[in-house]
């Protein structure tokens, strides 16, 4: 995970919430979010850690959790058969904001 902070952000800049959203002041004016973790990401707990936290600021979220997956699967449309589980899920949870 260095390597790729080393490639996106500066040292100066990685302290700054647009670097890490986690890490700004208040969260409660935050749009609606859905966040999808996949269980073999190296940043799956940062990810659920921050859906924990827009939920507890207010903001509305969708957490989906994509259990058996690497965090490119999702866009191997027809591969993984779970796949189209969690494309249902993350629709649902997308019209769900737009209501």
């Amino acid at each position: 995970m260095e390597w790729f902070w080393d490639h996106s952000a500066a040292e100066a800049n990685r302290w700054d919430p647009k670097a890490s959203p986690l890490l700004a002041a208040s969260l409660e004016e935050q749009s609606p979010a859905m966040v999808i973790t996949c269980q073999y990401d190296p940043l799956r707990d940062e990810g659920d850690a921050y859906a924990r936290t827009l939920a507890a600021a207010g903001v509305p979220v969708q957490p989906v959790q994509a259990r058996g997956h690497v965090l490119t699967s999702l866009t191997m449309v027809d591969v993984p058969p779970s796949n189209k589980g969690f494309r249902a899920r993350m629709a649902d949870g997308l019209r769900s904001f737009c209501t």
